[in-house]
């Protein structure tokens, strides 16, 4: 990361889509009840071999956000910063 920039990153995770006809239980009783549907949720890395992904991005800071951290020109910090949160 070069100065004047701010940086993150994105994490992907592995998905497994599902559908089929949905049978409701509960307490060990079946009930007369079935829909048909997809449903999409999170999976175990490598599930049918899609792996998670992470990936570092970066971009220029904005005006405001130079400000906030009081940059100089050239991206130097002129006072300290703590997180906010």
């Amino acid at each position: 990361m070069k100065p004047g920039e701010v940086g993150w990153i994105d994490r992907a995770q592995a998905m497994h889509k599902v559908t089929g006809t949905w049978h409701f239980y509960s307490d060990g009783l079946v009930y007369n009840f079935r829909v048909k549907g997809t449903v999409v949720s999170p999976a175990e890395n490598g599930t049918d071999g899609v792996r998670n992904s992470v990936v570092a991005r970066t971009r220029e800071m904005s005006d405001n956000e130079k400000t906030s951290v009081g940059a100089r020109p050239g991206g130097v910090l002129t006072k300290p910063h703590a997180p906010q949160g």
